[in-house]
């Protein structure tokens, strides 16, 4: 299958791991963008997941996946993806928002994180994790132990503008009605989003997207991978551990009160990012189809060569392909 690729990077610059992790998330995009507004998250996820791997297998890596917020069936925890001399640790997520896409909704993303093997943080097994992620103006001028008003202050006059020019990503969870209502008051702006841990952490961090911050409660392994991008973006990450019952107390111990940084939630020194658009949203655009090829967005993220790159490709289709 022939791709052409808008700003080709240089034969150096397809040697980044980001690139060989970017055909991966746009074959996983591509065979789920079909389900489209057709009710079918389990599809979604399955065909996703099936071309990940598939796309995985023909890498020439060697792989373990080490996190994955929600179980895959085809890109289960522990599996060892072997093909190749490079060895490194995967986040993956075949797709974040497969309900989205069942019902035609905005902000569902295709991801894979990688790192070298064992950079991903060790931390105390906890379902879910309180966040509060910024972009780099607000690297140490957020706190979460202080009010609401006083992070966002801080942040506002770090961008060189008013808290009520500020616009705060939040999931739209019962859990989290308290925290909207406490934003709401400071004056900021709320974005609701029905799916997105990762995504709106990436938002947060990146420039232009028109997302000042996220904060809430998450998936720690979202958490973790989300870290790894933001980590490469230079934005401010925050976290705290949320045991939810008494063996998550007893495995958090004397971590339950401890604020984790970027240098905790993201150690590794070397991590490359692939995230592509499925349906379209503040950070991508998603999936298009045309006479004969389809268009992806993707960006692609390198720590080792310090870049974000915005990668638009045309898949050609074979003829008679749906």
């Amino acid at each position: 299958m022939e791709q052409q690729r808008s700003g080709i990077p240089s034969l150096d610059a397809q040697r980044e791991l980001s690139f060989e992790l970017v055909h991966a998330t746009e074959a996983a995009a591509l065979a789920c963008a079909g389900f489209l507004g057709k009710g079918d998250p389990d599809g979604v996820s399955d065909a996703a997941g099936h071309a990940m791997r598939g796309a995985l297998e023909q890498s020439g890596l060697t792989a373990t996946v080490v996190l994955s917020p929600r179980h895959q069936a085809h890109l289960p925890h522990g599996l060892v993806i072997t093909g190749g001399g490079r060895k490194v640790d995967l986040g993956v997520y075949p797709v974040e928002g497969a309900s989205q896409v069942a019902r035609g909704h905005i902000n569902a993303v295709s991801l894979l994180v990688a790192v070298e093997p064992g950079g991903f943080a060790h931390v105390p097994a906890t379902s879910q994790v309180e966040k509060f992620v910024a972009g780099p103006g607000a690297r140490g001028a957020i706190d979460l132990d202080d009010p609401m008003i006083d992070n966002l202050r801080r942040i506002a006059f770090a961008r060189d503008v008013r808290v009520q020019d500020l616009t705060v990503a939040i999931l739209e969870r019962p859990r989290h009605q308290e925290l909207i209502a406490e934003v709401a008051g400071t004056g900021a702006r709320i974005r609701t989003l029905e799916e997105g841990d990762f995504a709106s952490a990436v938002m947060a961090a990146l420039p232009g997207s028109g997302i000042d911050a996220a904060i809430g409660i998450g998936d720690l392994h979202a958490t973790l991978i989300a870290a790894c991008a933001v980590k490469c973006l230079g934005g401010e990450f925050l976290a705290r551990l949320m045991p939810r019952n008494d063996e998550e107390k007893k495995a958090v111990g004397d971590k339950a009160s401890h604020v984790y940084g970027l240098g905790e939630l993201a150690p590794a020194a070397d991590i490359a990012v692939a995230i592509t658009g499925v349906t379209g949203g503040p950070l991508l655009p998603g999936v298009t189809f045309a006479s004969g090829y389809a268009e992806t967005s993707s960006l692609v993220i390198s720590s080792r060569h310090a870049t974000v790159r915005r990668l638009t490709t045309q898949h050609h289709l074979a003829r008679g392909a749906g």
